[in-house]
């Protein structure tokens, strides 16, 4: 069973101010921005760096970006961490630097072979995995069908997540477990996220 008494919460997809700083004072360990322009939750750098997030740790979604736009979104957006959704090569996460990385794998979308193969490439380029569900991008409100993987890092889990379906997961028998990302499960519309939603998670903590 997991050693954390508490589950790490990542808010992701914050497009409005008020939302980003009521999950940060609300007790979001982590507070996300979408940098993918096809995403209807994305934001400019200028319009997250505005985002005032205290006492919680910035990350930046990231797709289709090349290496020299993250770094520079990242500086822009005051931003810690880099989620990595798209096709990323591994020297592009030793550029940024491992401690600064979020890897996303799709658990839906790959066989557990490709999986096993792909964590193990990637164990020592990033401080965080993240598994997601459905198999065309984040935000989908769906939840991973099958099993979850044998993860060698500590990992967050992602897809579809709400009060009740996350007080059903934790405390996890898995001890990479550390946390969840939330998104389109606390939302009253893509990027408008639901106060209410976030005050039955985040004290529960």
């Amino acid at each position: 069973m997991s050693t954390v008494t508490k589950p790490l919460i990542k808010v992701c997809g914050l497009t409005r101010p008020q939302d980003a700083t009521t999950a940060a004072i609300l007790g979001a360990d982590f507070c996300g921005f979408v940098f993918h322009p096809k995403s209807p939750r994305a934001v400019t750098p200028l319009q997250a760096g505005v985002m005032a997030t205290p006492y919680s740790k910035r990350v930046g979604v990231f797709v289709e970006n090349s290496l020299q736009e993250t770094i520079d979104i990242m500086g822009k957006a005051v931003l810690e961490f880099a989620q990595l959704h798209g096709d990323h090569e591994p020297e592009f996460a030793r550029s940024l630097g491992p401690a600064k990385v979020i890897k996303v794998f799709w658990p839906d979308r790959q066989s557990p072979e490709e999986l096993t193969a792909l964590m193990e490439a990637w164990k020592d380029l990033a401080a965080y995995f993240l598994f997601d569900a459905g198999k065309d991008g984040g935000g989908s409100g769906k939840r991973i069908q099958g099993a979850l993987p044998n993860s060698p890092k500590p990992y967050f889990l992602a897809g579809g997540l709400t009060d009740e379906f996350i007080h059903d997961l934790w405390p996890s028998p898995d001890p990479m477990m550390v946390g969840f990302d939330l998104n389109s499960g606390i939302e009253k519309a893509p990027g408008q996220k639901d106060i209410e939603a976030l005050k039955s998670i985040l004290p529960w903590r």
